[in-house]
């Protein structure tokens, strides 16, 4: 009797336990995506495209945003309870060209969105096709000999319409990216001086210094030397810049633009300095 009640209880437990889903989003150009996220839960969201940047955050003290390069992913979640954290702006940039504008609120636990799937697929048909596809589907139908010459015709052009809307969606996707290219190369600064000087441990360290309006990137001219530290002035002491090293571009990218920063390596040194304050970029 015991092993009855077990087995039936255990049958009404299995039938009441559901999968949840992730929420799909699908999106058109210019549109602002809103997604709602808990302290201690986050939210992932799953991008059309991959990363040609880290994110960027308009509240990045009160809200961990993260997003590896190279992937489609990105995770997010507030960190604070102050009501200056109720909300932010993130902002991604994706290999296809586009830029993704998201807007995510905080939110109590019951509300949050764990995971969000971004999709871009346009809608190839007007409202007005649509519902000739609908009604044409509803007919009754007694067979492939049923169909008449002008079902056949309008199947055709329904075709047509198809592959004119598909053909269109790419060229504009083509366009995007080229029109991302060249908004990214109008934002590059490339007029930085430095001076090495006699007493700088070996010469050619430094191959090119350029920034986007957001980073500021660092090329050595030989791989195998790493910089220990990349200091600048913020309010008016000496930091550290936050720094990330490419080793297979022999790069640095610092995080930030500033009019001057120091590479110290042990107790030499060396300066860089930006000729002016222009920018073509988001900062």
């Amino acid at each position: 009797m015991k092993t009855l009640v077990f087995v039936a209880l255990l049958g009404v437990t299995s039938v009441s336990v559901q999968a949840a889903t992730c929420k799909q989003l699908r999106f058109s150009e210019n549109d602002i995506i809103t997604v709602r996220s808990a302290i201690g839960m986050g939210t992932r969201i799953q991008l059309p495209a991959n990363l040609i940047s880290e994110p960027a955050t308009s509240n990045n003290h009160l809200w961990d945003v993260e997003g590896i390069v190279g992937t489609n992913q990105i995770v997010l979640k507030p960190n604070s309870s102050l009501k200056e954290g109720e909300s932010t702006m993130i902002y991604v940039f994706t290999d296809d060209g586009r830029v993704i504008d998201i807007n995510a609120s905080r939110v109590a636990v019951k509300a949050n969105q764990p995971c969000v799937v971004l999709d871009p697929s346009p809608a190839f048909f007007s409202k007005d096709t649509k519902m000739a596809i609908r009604g044409f589907a509803q007919q009754p139908q007694f067979g492939v000999n049923a169909r008449s010459e002008s079902d056949i015709a309008r199947i055709d052009q329904l075709e047509k319409q198809l592959d004119i809307a598909k053909q269109t969606n790419e060229l504009e996707r083509k366009q995007a990216i080229i029109s991302a290219l060249k908004k990214y190369r109008y934002r590059i600064y490339t007029r930085y001086q430095w001076d090495e000087g006699k007493e700088f441990v070996g010469r050619n360290t430094i191959s090119d210094v350029y920034d986007d309006g957001q980073f500021t990137y660092i090329r050595l001219a030989n791989p195998n030397r790493g910089i220990l530290s990349v200091e600048t002035m913020i309010g008016g002491k000496n930091a550290i810049a936050p720094t990330d090293y490419f080793d297979e571009y022999a790069m640095y990218k610092v995080t930030g633009i500033y009019p001057q920063f120091t590479l110290r390596v042990d107790e030499v040194t060396l300066k860089i300095n930006r000729m002016d304050n222009q920018t073509k970029g988001n900062l």
